[in-house]
């Protein structure tokens, strides 16, 4: 076995250390390979680098990654799409003995730049191809390519690759927007949220991966971890035991650790297949631009934080003026640029998807608590953008617009419960508050802020929303309304004197712990002696005794939360972890929540709840007897990802 193998606090019961991810080790449970074929020919420069390159990992190499598909060893992935572009991605893996951090080898086996191809087609064999180009990339961007394919055919599924170094890569698939003539009358959209690597491992990537019907994967936030917060693990390398001073566990602190966070989590199977799956849209939360720190020094900023996210995602990044508009393309044979300084702050912008939806995507992280302006959540420039990004859409007639918020839209006022104290420090609430919010963060600390868009969207009547949200580690589903008691609202149909204005789901998350598991921990906590991070390699006691201890108080909370707030049509904050569907159509929205095994690699998933949204009628309404629902078919599905070498002449 691999010194750096992965292990599972019970890995000799459930066998998950053979098929996770290994760092410098390979990948199992996905069909990765090679075809070796004629080795590449000819002179040159980047000949001669093909030449010289090898896939071997040097000794005591523990670079996350997926050794069988390299030097694309964090595979393919596609984002941001428009109706005729879409942003495409990779990354150069070049193992060297003198270590994997681009900022101390910038030469690594000798190469300083490497010349990579890339084409799109309609075909996942890649023979009708309707767009091609050729980027450099190096270590000052950590070798990532990232390129946005212009003048493509709108509402159309199309495959793609790239070639360096000898090898093609993986084929990933994507699909482009629907214009605003296309006759796209349906959309299936999937939503994460609070991806941790180490507290699941990733099933519902894999379900996502399974889907032939999804137009697009959005994400609200906490895309990647700082950091590892010491929970109970899924899964973590054999011999490590300190959740605190492990580099692929312990928060970041340069930015070397910032991108080989994203290396870990990218060189993850089921995320590798998500990924190649369909085009994602990204919005990040905190946890994403984290800071890092030395004792008092900072040795990573918020700023440096974003370029990372910048560098590692297909993001497209609008222009830093607040206007959230997108620059041209670069053209096929440029990179795009990666934003630096306070320019990788900027990331919400909206993404048309014809007359059936736009998908905004909102930051109210960046840019709140600014003193002088008026928005205190979005910011002011934001806020100008937002209502003139919904205002349009109603020009336009679109049908739903799809608001990805990384923390709760809607209100949750006060109950009392116990556990308050550990509830408070893990979700920034105060359950136990006398009067008023109890979600301080967001939204929540300021709700004149959220009844003034409330009302502009009433006013304006545009009440087709669905609010994809995160943050909370629980599925939160509500009616959106400024005020939840009668006369104004009516909980079973959602009218009232007011009346909602859209609908929630925040998506659950995948592993970051919920209610039930914050107070599972306090109880692991008090019967152990021991702190924060204590339970860590002891999860196999921690689900056999103190989960279920904790299941009681839970359900008394989802019971209380919903007396109190009626506009809160769903609440699961048990250990229920996994993802929403979103599926849009001309005459409503129908929203899925999905759980799947967050311990051990399985095909199983499970749904726990399905609701309706009316177009003109916005509410929340759960579907008896439901079962799953398929949207059109969008394709064959990428190819098992592999790699192959290039025949050159």
């Amino acid at each position: 076995m691999h010194p750096d193998d992965p292990a599972t606090p019970d890995a000799s019961r459930r066998g998950l250390r053979r098929r996770t991810v290994l760092r410098g080790s390979g990948l199992a449970g996905l069909a990765l390979g090679t075809v070796a074929v004629e080795p590449a020919a000819g002179t040159g420069p980047d000949a001669q680098d093909a030449r010289r390159y090898s896939r071997r990992l040097p000794a005591g190499w523990t670079y996350p990654v997926a050794e069988r598909l390299l030097p694309f060893g964090h595979g393919v992935m596609s984002g941001d799409p428009l109706a005729h572009r879409v942003v495409l991605w990779t990354r150069i893996t070049i193992p060297d003995r003198r270590g994997w951090d681009a900022t101390l080898v910038p030469d690594p086996q000798g190469i300083r730049r490497v010349r990579v191809r890339w084409r799109i087609a309609t075909d996942p064999a890649l023979r009708h191809v309707v767009r091609r180009g050729e980027v450099v990339t190096d270590a000052r961007r950590d070798w990532t390519v990232k390129v946005d394919a212009d003048r493509l055919p709108s509402a159309t599924t199309l495959y793609y690759a790239f070639e360096a170094l000898g090898w093609r890569s993986p084929i990933g698939r994507t699909r482009t927007a629907p214009s605003i003539t296309d006759p796209v009358r349906a959309l299936t959209v999937a939503h994460v949220a609070c991806t941790s690597w180490w507290h699941d491992v990733f099933n519902s990537y894999d379900r996502i991966g399974d889907r032939r019907d999804l137009d697009l994967v959005t994400h609200a936030g906490d895309h990647v971890y700082d950091n590892s917060g010491g929970h109970p693990a899924s899964r973590f390398w054999k011999g490590q035991r300190g959740w605190d001073t492990d580099i692929d566990n312990a928060d970041w602190s340069t930015v070397a650790q910032a991108r080989r966070r994203y290396a870990l989590y990218y060189a993850d199977p089921a995320l590798i297949r998500a990924h190649h799956a369909a085009p994602f849209a990204i919005m990040a939360d905190q946890h994403d631009y984290d800071p890092g720190l030395r004792g008092e020094q900072v040795t990573l900023t918020t700023e440096q934080a974003g370029s990372v996210l910048f560098e590692w995602t297909p993001i497209r990044p609008p222009i830093p003026d607040g206007s959230g508009r997108f620059p041209p393309s670069p053209g096929p044979d440029r990179n795009l640029p990666i934003p630096r300084g306070r320019d990788a702050l900027y990331s919400y912008r909206v993404l048309p998807f014809g007359r059936t939806a736009d998908v905004v995507l909102i930051d109210v992280r960046r840019f709140a608590g600014v003193e002088g302006q008026e928005s205190q959540v979005l910011g002011d420039a934001q806020w100008a953008w937002l209502e003139r990004t919904l205002l349009a859409s109603k020009k336009r007639g679109v049908r739903h617009r799809v608001v990805v918020n990384q923390v709760n839209l809607s209100q949750l006022r006060a109950f009392n419960l116990p556990f308050a104290e550990q509830l408070s420090q893990a979700f920034g609430l105060d359950l136990n508050a006398p009067e008023g919010e109890i979600y301080t963060t967001g939204w929540g600390g300021h709700p004149a802020e959220r009844t003034r868009l409330f009302r502009f969207l009433r006013e304006h009547r545009i009440i087709d929303n669905v609010v994809l949200s995160g943050d909370s580690h629980g599925f939160f589903g509500s009616d959106l309304v400024e005020d939840s008691q009668a006369p104004s609202y009516e909980p079973l149909t959602g009218g009232g004197l007011l009346g909602a204005v859209g609908v929630e789901m925040v998506g659950s998350t995948m592993g970051r712990p919920g209610g039930q598991d914050v107070i599972a921990e306090e109880l692991y906590f008090a019967e152990t002696g021991g702190s924060r991070g204590a339970a860590f390699t002891d999860a196999a006691t921690y689900d056999a005794r103190h989960r279920p201890a904790a299941l009681a108080p839970t359900l008394a909370l989802e019971e209380a939360a919903k007396v109190a707030n009626p506009n809160l049509r769903y609440f699961n904050w048990k250990a229920e972890y996994g993802h929403s569907l979103v599926h849009l159509r001309t005459d409503r929205a129908v929203i899925e929540c999905w759980q799947t095994p967050q311990r051990t690699r399985s095909d199983e998933a499970r749904l726990l709840a399905q609701f309706e949204s009316m177009i003109g009628r916005p509410h929340l309404a759960p579907v008896a007897d439901a079962e799953p629902v398929r949207g059109p078919d969008r394709g064959r599905l990428a190819p098992a990802a592999r790699v192959t070498r290039v025949r050159r002449r």
